[in-house]
């Protein structure tokens, strides 16, 4: 469960190797699918060519209207990244991480998920993976014309949100650099994470928990961050706080997308449905309600 939980952020710190094995292995643990055999290697040397001429979509195509719309919002989000506003600078960093796997070679993608359609049995499963594979292919289109994203993208934009005070973005780019925590230094975010009352930075928060910020956490927050449920409360009590954890979240569709799992869930019907006892699912209440507690007047 807490590995399910951190996919998203694994996806991201991966070259496109790791990317293609990370493919290979959900996809045959995937509970509706079966092998597809599809592989996901670097992008040819020509990736700008490469995108141009091979940038499969579903069977039902989507009309140009809808990339058009979504190409000038990603714009405008990223020059209000590039004129300096934090939030913005975070929100970009999230968006390539999206497009991280999709772009990586967009004809292989596309045809694996015709190849998954083929093998799904449940036909609400087989229209909710169609639906999700066709809105993030319109979305990494209008990404700077579908181009490869390098992961550099994302973790430089982390960095420079964190750098302009982003508290969500603060605790992403730690985890990407491997900082290492003292307990002073571990202690401070989990303050500045509570005082804030900020979903997202409540969510980013559970999805970074682990090593020397656990190790190293200071009274009287070491019970929020340790146990086997912690990452999962945090992240969740966040999702109830307004972070977006519905059906349509980037993290739902990943898992769809790319482990197969699309049963039009929301991440905390998924993590409650993947945790495998009732005594787990009630620790793992507790724990929520104890991180609420702390982080809502």
């Amino acid at each position: 469960m807490r590995t399910l939980g951190k996919l998203f952020i694994i996806f991201t710190a991966l070259l496109a190797l790791a990317v293609a094995f990370t493919w290979r292995h959900f996809t045959k643990s995937a509970p509706d699918a079966q092998s597809t055999g599809v592989s996901i290697g670097p992008p040819a040397s020509n990736k700008s060519a490469q995108h141009r001429t091979t940038n499969a979509r579903m069977a039902t195509a989507s009309t140009s209207a809808p990339v058009a719309d979504k190409a000038q919002a990603f714009q405008a989000l990223k020059q209000r990244a590039k004129d300096g506003d934090a939030v913005a600078q975070r929100l970009l960093a999230q968006a390539y991480d999206a497009c991280f796997v999709m772009n990586v070679d967009r004809q292989r993608i596309m045809t694996g998920f015709h190849q998954q359609l083929r093998t799904m049995t449940n036909p609400e499963h087989a229209a909710t993976l169609e639906r999700l594979a066709r809105a993030r292919a319109e979305q990494c289109d209008a990404m700077d014309d579908g181009d490869f994203v390098p992961r550099e993208l994302v973790i430089g934009w982390f960095a420079r949100a964190a750098e302009n005070g982003d508290l969500p973005a603060q605790a992403m780019s730690a985890a990407f650099q491997h900082k290492q925590y003292d307990t002073a230094s571990a202690t401070r975010l989990l303050e500045d994470v509570v005082a804030s009352g900020d979903p997202a930075a409540v969510y980013s928060l559970g999805s970074v928990l682990g090593g020397s910020l656990v190790d190293n956490m200071g009274e009287p927050y070491k019970s929020l961050v340790t146990g086997p449920t912690a990452s999962y409360a945090w992240i969740l009590a966040g999702c109830r706080m307004g972070y977006d954890c519905g059906p349509d979240s980037t993290e739902v569709g990943n898992m769809c997308l790319l482990s197969n799992r699309c049963l039009g869930e929301s991440y905390e019907q998924m993590v409650f449905a993947t945790t495998q006892t009732q005594q787990e699912r009630d620790e793992l209440e507790r724990h929520i309600q104890r991180v609420l507690d702390a982080v809502t007047p």
